[in-house]
């Protein structure tokens, strides 16, 4: 119902509008955004077309890394949506394609350097743990395409865009798993030869909680700033390795940083002494 006010304009009566949930609760107190703050336009959206793979090659070399030819176009397909899915998802804190490249996915290509001098079967079971993104393991499946590789995400909207990228990008033998990573071991035939994990869980919580899950050689690759100060009992290190990050002169941080990859695998040796039967006593010297 609206009626004059003594002024001639139109007031309205009856029921308030609900509160800012939208249940119903009695309206904000708040004042109203000032009309000159509510026209304001939203920020641009990013671009939706890929870099040209002559520029994507240029700024891979500018930041110390090896991308083969074949994966110019994909790896430009990746980094564009990534960009333009963090601009509503906060998927990670890269702002342009450059900055993803060299600061997010040129872990990706060292990694596959790294996972070729590994004692890996031919055609391994890779499990990535709390994939987010796609880091590393959607820039690696373009290189590195061996074996099944497994993207493991919890969260509901990041694994949405891991499946929208791998129809995107039909990554040979490359699948998303959405839920916890206690529910994805149930789903799995067999071990794992392979289980990366970019800061998914800290080392001492991480390798017993995959320990039962493993194949008698697997191998936990962890990717880190620096390397754990020993290991939790019951595992043996098996190669690690340094490389350098170089960042685009305009990153916010612009300045290399050194980062780390440790293989690390349970100790068979030492399972097999905690596993052997205690020796029968010697009663060969006793006197009678």
């Amino acid at each position: 119902m609206q009626k004059r006010s003594p002024h001639g304009s139109r007031t309205r009566t009856g029921r308030q509008s609900s509160g800012p949930s939208g249940t119903g609760g009695p309206a904000s107190a708040t004042p109203r955004t000032a009309p000159s703050a509510r026209s304001a336009r939203p920020a641009a959206a990013p671009p939706s077309v890929p870099p040209a793979p002559e520029a994507l090659a240029a700024c891979a070399r500018q930041a110390g890394l090896t991308v083969p030819e074949q994966a110019l176009q994909p790896l430009g397909l990746y980094l564009t949506e990534l960009i333009r899915w963090n601009s509503v998802m906060n998927l990670v804190g890269a702002r342009d394609w450059r900055e993803a490249l060299a600061n997010l996915a040129g872990d990706s290509f060292h990694l596959a350097a790294f996972l070729a001098d590994l004692p890996l079967p031919e055609a391994p079971l890779h499990w990535d743990l709390g994939s987010g993104a796609g880091l590393p393991g959607i820039p690696l499946r373009m290189v590195w395409d061996r074996g099944d590789y497994w993207l493991v995400e919890a969260r509901e909207k990041r694994a949405l865009f891991l499946s929208r990228m791998l129809c995107s990008l039909r990554l040979p033998r490359t699948h998303v798993y959405r839920g916890r990573v206690e529910q994805f071991f149930g789903t799995q035939p067999r071990g794992a030869d392979c289980v990366i994990s970019r800061a998914f869980m800290p080392p001492e919580t991480l390798l017993p909680l995959l320990a039962p899950h493993l194949t008698p050689d697997g191998l936990v690759i962890l990717l880190c700033n620096r390397l754990p100060a020993a290991l939790p009992p019951g595992w043996e290190r098996v190669m690690d390795r340094d490389y350098n990050v170089r960042r685009p002169a305009k990153a916010a941080s612009p300045a290399g940083e050194t980062r780390r990859f440790l293989a690390v695998r349970p100790d068979c040796a030492a399972a097999r002494a905690a596993s052997a039967p205690l020796p029968s006593p010697d009663t060969s010297s006793r006197e009678e």
